[in-house]
C-alpha cells in the first residue's frame, strides 16, 4: 500500500526558509541601525572639544560649505589649516548633537582657513596681512603721504623730510582669512598699535576732562581704566591715574618749516587833559598791531610737536601806540563838596546794568594807585566784604557813608580819623 506524507511540499520549506531568512536579516538590519544610532562623532578642532555630529559626512558637509563661504566673502582662495578629528563615540547626556545650521556656525567659529596673502612687517614682525605685493606697498606709501597731507593742510608749510622710525617691509606668507584687511584698515592698524599701560599723577588745576584732554582720550576711556575713581569731579592732587594710550606699530618723525604772521602790541600813550571830567576820558587814536613774518622748524612725532626753532623772523610793520586822553578835571573843593578817590576813566556808571542795578561808579586806574576819601569822616569799616573784595567804609556824618572797594591794599584803621583827599 503506498506512503501517504503528511509534511509541507519541498517547494513550501522553501518558501518558508526563505521567509524566515529574510526575516531575520531584516530585523538583524535593523537591530543593527538602532545600535549604530547610538554613536555620533566627537569633534575635535586644533586640540579642543567642539560638539557632536550626527555623521562624518554631515561634518564634512558642513566643513566644505564653511569653505565655500570663506572664499565668496573674501575673494580668496582659502583652505583649511585646523586639525580636526573625530572619534565615534556615544554622546554625553548633557552636550546636544549638532546639526545644520548650528553645525555650520560651529564650524565657521571654531575652524581656521588661511590663504596666501602679504604681510607689512615691522622690525621682521608681521602685523598686518593684504591681498596682494601691490597693497602692502600702497600701504607703507600712504602712511607717509597721508601724514605728509595732514602737515601741509595748516598752509604755508614746506615739509623737508619725514622718516619712518621702524624697518618696515613686506613679504609672501600664509595668514588666516580673518586677519587679511584692505589698505584703509591695515592703515588704521600701524599708526594705532597696541595699548600700553601709563601712570598720570595729578597736578594742581587738572581734572579728569583737562586729563582725557591732554592724552587724546575721553572721560569714558579714564572711568573704564580707574574704576577705583567713584567720583570723577573729586581727584586730589596727587592721586595716580591709569592712562591706556595707543602704542603705534609705526612711528613717524617729521619736519617742517612753518611760515606766521605774529602781531606785536602796541603801547598806550596816556595823556591828562585837565579840562576833560574823568567820565569824558577816550581814545584819542586806535592803536594798531605791529606786523612779523616769521618762520619756524618744527620737529614732530606721529603728528605731535616735539620741539621748535625760530629761522627767520621779519618785520613787516611797526605797532602804532594808542593814545588815550584821561580827564582830570575836579569839583572844587569845599565844604560839603566831594572830590574823586581817584583819577581814571569811568569803567560802570551807577544805575541799572545788563546784570541788574549798580549801586556804585566803577573808575579804572593802574594797580597800586592811592585811592583818596572822597570827604572828611571817620573809618568804620576795613576788611574783606564779599564780592567787593578789599574794602574800606567812611561815616561822613548825617548818614552819608562812602564805600571804596577792589583795593590792592589796606591803609587805615577802623575809628581813624580822615580828610578830604587823604
Amino acid at each position: 500500500m503506498p506512503r501517504t506524507s503528511t509534511g509541507p511540499a519541498p517547494a513550501t520549506r522553501a518558501l518558508v526558509i526563505a521567509f524566515v531568512v529574510l526575516f531575520g536579516s531584516v530585523m538583524a538590519a535593523l537591530g543593527w541601525e538602532a545600535y549604530d544610532r547610538q554613536f555620533v562623532y566627537a569633534v575635535e578642532v586644533d586640540g579642543t572639544f567642539l560638539g557632536y555630529a550626527a555623521s562624518r559626512e554631515e561634518w564634512n558637509q558642513a566643513v566644505q560649505e564653511a569653505l565655500t563661504r570663506a572664499e565668496e566673502e573674501t575673494g580668496l582662495a582659502v583652505v583649511l589649516q585646523s586639525e580636526v578629528s573625530l572619534t565615534r563615540t556615544r554622546p554625553r547626556p548633557d552636550h546636544e548633537v549638532l546639526t545644520g545650521t548650528a553645525l555650520l556656525e560651529a564650524c565657521r567659529g571654531a575652524l581656521t582657513f588661511v590663504s596666501e596673502a602679504w604681510a607689512v612687517t615691522v622690525d621682521g614682525a608681521e602685523v598686518v596681512y593684504l591681498r596682494s605685493e601691490a597693497e602692502a606697498r600702497r600701504v607703507i606709501e600712504e602712511l607717509v603721504r597721508d601724514h605728509r597731507d595732514s602737515l601741509l593742510a595748516k598752509g604755508n608749510t614746506v615739509v623737508e623730510r619725514i622718516t619712518v622710525l621702524e624697518e618696515v617691509s613686506c613679504r609672501r606668507t600664509t595668514a588666516a582669512v580673518d586677519k587679511v584687511v584692505d589698505v584703509g584698515r591695515a592703515k588704521d592698524i600701524l599708526r594705532r598699535g597696541t595699548d600700553r599701560l601709563e601712570v598720570h599723577v595729578v597736578a594742581r588745576g587738572e581734572s579728569l576732562w583737562t586729563i582725557a584732554s591732554d592724552n587724546s582720550l575721553t572721560v569714558a576711556d579714564l572711568q573704564k581704566a580707574n574704576p577705583h575713581i567713584t567720583d570723577p569731579d573729586r581727584i586730589r592732587v596727587g592721586d595716580k591715574i591709569n592712562l591706556i594710550v595707543p602704542d603705534p606699530y609705526v612711528n613717524l618723525e617729521s619736519v617742517e618749516l612753518h611760515t606766521f604772521i605774529r602781531y606785536v602790541p602796541f603801547s598806550v600813550q596816556r595823556r591828562t587833559d585837565p579840562e576833560l571830567w574823568p567820565w569824558e576820558s577816550h581814545v584819542q587814536r586806535a592803536g594798531v598791531y605791529g606786523r612779523e613774518e616769521v618762520t619756524v622748524r618744527i620737529r614732530r612725532l606721529n603728528g605731535e610737536e616735539v620741539s621748535r626753532s625760530v629761522v627767520s623772523e621779519k618785520r613787516l610793520s611797526d605797532p602804532v601806540p594808542q593814545v588815550f586822553v584821561l580827564g582830570t578835571k575836579q569839583w572844587p573843593k569845599r565844604n560839603g563838596g566831594w572830590v574823586f578817590p581817584v583819577v581814571g576813566p569811568i569803567t560802570s556808571w551807577y544805575g541799572w546794568r545788563y546784570s541788574g542795578f549798580h549801586h556804585g561808579l566803577d573808575i579804572g586806574a593802574p594797580y597800586g594807585t592811592p585811592v583818596l576819601a572822597t570827604a572828611s569822616g571817620t573809618v568804620t569799616f576795613v576788611g574783606w566784604r564779599g564780592g567787593y573784595g578789599r574794602t574800606v567804609i567812611i561815616d561822613h556824618g548825617g548818614g552819608v557813608e562812602s564805600l571804596y572797594a577792589h583795593l590792592s591794599t589796606l591803609g587805615v584803621s577802623v575809628g581813624q580819623r580822615v580828610s578830604q583827599g587823604q
